[in-house]
């Protein structure tokens, strides 16, 4: 029966047996109360160890940048006019200067075509011929058809008769079917078709295949005069570029062929737009413009008239520059890294300039702040959980009585202020750079004799950091990472206190689980004890009062007599 199952006990004794029986468990529980405190205290404790070791890890990884000689490498680039270039720079660049002269920027080919009324203009019109329809009869006699395709080895020639009273109709089917047009795969290499002119009809011809790098011009060297073909011109980019052939049929506007080029798949790098100049008459202009800056990418043009303008006369189109005199040219402004080893430059524009490469000390000085500012932040930590009080409104610390944490911050400083033996006389320590020692247990540090040293001393202090393997040096970068690395092993202090405490706090649950399992035991057996006393006590009761009843009744009798 459990003790919370009992409502009425003590209604039978008449005395408050509930309250006697809460006052004896409440006096039972006071060890595992004990228990409980103790086991609070030391998840504190742990939380405390955590807080602790995470300082420490920050601590270590500040010394662990003062460890690593690259990091003593740091280099600072400036230009004494950064609006003419820009640098930046790897770690470990020699620190020196250079004059750099700027003669010429790199620019991009391009070429104008003469100014055209609309952006609808055609930039190759329909041809005027004289034949009515396409049913229509074209020729009178029999007539000779001859025309190439392509040029070079690539060249096909294909020749064929054209039947007296044939038809524009008639005479495209002919060209279309000639064995002489058809591929080895059947399909034929140029395609006739019957369009409509100015002033009738016309026979176009085009080619079938539409990659542009192979789509080449047709000419028509015999043949009548309504039989035309596409105006194709070609362009390349760098005088070893692949020409890209462009086809422009009859009634192909100036903003058509912007459109062409610019979806080619085959563009080989340049930009076709129709710019405006303002004039009043033929303000618009097609312009091809190169994507990328130098002579590998100029444009070379074939078959179409256009005027050259950057690039034009054959200037060059790459930058220019002297370095300590010394004459350059590059194909781009931007990313010139074989030049200055370990130095990318960005020219800007012309002009002159001093490009100087620097040691940086930023990092050096921000991690020995850091160092510094850890160490102090762990010391206030330390010491505001260590302290010790007899007073019971006052409790001690957390870690009052855990004197290998409380030595922690002392043995911290016993490292930081150690001296290593360098070939420098004057830097041998963090005392030289500006460290003190605090009553309180805390360091100060002098900016203002670090930045000194920093600036005049940069070799010793990477010394005294780095130390001299060859000679048997270890530097002080090493020596506080090591036993920083030995504090937050898993052998460490920390994890040693809260192994231990972890410990501690296992044997006390199953200990306070015991304990209450014990006593709840305990409580429902005096519980249903009571019960039956409570039950004993009311059948004596109502006894007495029977008893008394009777007595009395008897009194009164024997009275009456």
């Amino acid at each position: 029966m459990a003790l919370g199952e009992i409502t009425s006990l003590g209604v039978g004794s008449g005395l408050n047996l509930q309250s006697i029986l809460d006052k004896l468990k409440k006096a039972d529980e006071t060890t595992i109360n004990i228990q409980q405190a103790d086991e609070n205290k030391l998840k504190k404790q742990i939380n405390e160890f955590n807080t602790l070791n995470t300082k420490l890890v920050k601590m270590k990884s500040s010394a662990l940048a003062l460890s690593l000689k690259s990091n003593f490498m740091e280099r600072t680039i400036t230009s004494s006019d950064s609006t003419i270039a820009g640098a930046t720079i790897k770690s470990g660049t020699k620190a020196t200067s250079y004059s750099l002269n700027i003669k010429a920027m790199a620019l991009k080919s391009s070429w104008q075509s003469q100014g055209v009324e609309q952006e609808t203009t055609a930039m190759y019109t329909v041809p005027s011929t004289s034949i009515s329809s396409e049913t229509a009869p074209a020729v009178s006699t029999n007539t000779q058809l001859s025309f190439t395709m392509g040029s070079g080895s690539e060249q096909k020639s294909i020749s064929l008769n054209l039947q007296a009273g044939s038809s524009l109709q008639d005479i495209a089917k002919a060209i279309n079917t000639d064995k002489q047009n058809i591929s080895a795969a059947g399909t034929s290499y140029v395609t006739a078709t019957v369009k409509t002119g100015n002033n009738g009809d016309y026979i176009r011809l085009s080619a079938t295949d539409n990659n542009s790098n192979t789509n080449e011009q047709i000419l028509v060297s015999k043949g009548p005069g309504f039989i035309t073909p596409d105006l194709t011109f070609s362009y390349k980019t760098g005088a070893t570029g692949n020409p890209v052939y462009v086809s422009v049929p009859p009634g192909t506007s100036y903003q058509d062929i912007v459109s062409i080029i610019n979806t080619s798949d085959s563009n080989s790098g340049i930009t076709a737009a129709l710019v405006n100049d303002g004039t009043s008459k033929t303000p618009w202009h097609l312009t091809f413009t190169a994507n990328s800056t130098g002579e590998d990418h100029r444009i070379f043009l074939n078959g179409i008239t256009m005027t050259e303008m950057q690039g034009a006369d054959n200037a060059s189109l790459n930058s220019s520059f002297t370095l300590n005199g010394y004459e350059y040219q590059r194909q781009s402004n931007d990313g010139i890294d074989d030049v200055i080893p370990g130095v990318t430059l960005n020219l800007k524009k012309v002009g002159e300039t001093e490009i100087t490469v620097s040691p940086s000390s930023d990092n050096i000085k921000k991690n020995i702040i850091n160092l510094v500012d850890t160490y102090n932040d762990i010391a206030k930590e330390i010491k505001a959980k260590s302290n010790y009080s007899t007073n019971v409104n006052q409790p001690s610390g957390i870690l009052a009585n855990i004197y290998s944490v409380k030595s922690l911050s002392t043995n911290l400083a016993d490292i930081l202020g150690t001296r290593v033996h360098t070939q420098s006389k004057s830097i041998t320590s963090l005392f030289d750079l500006g460290m003190t020692m605090n009553k309180d247990g805390t360091i100060s540090l002098d900016q203002n004799k670090l930045d000194t040293a920093l600036a005049s001393s940069l070799n010793d202090v990477t010394n005294l950091f780095i130390g001299d393997k060859d000679k048997g040096i270890t530097g002080l970068g090493d020596i506080l990472n090591n036993k920083l690395r030995d504090m937050t092993s898993s052998s460490g202090v920390l994890t040693g206190e809260k192994t231990a405490a972890q410990g501690k706090i296992d044997r006390l649950t199953k200990d306070i689980e015991d304990a209450k399992t014990r006593l709840n035991e305990k409580y429902d057996l005096m519980a249903k004890q009571f019960v039956r006393l409570d039950s004993l006590i009311g059948t004596m009761n109502a006894q007495s009062k029977y008893m008394t009843s009777i007595i009395d009744s008897f009194n009164k009798t024997t009275q009456s007599k």
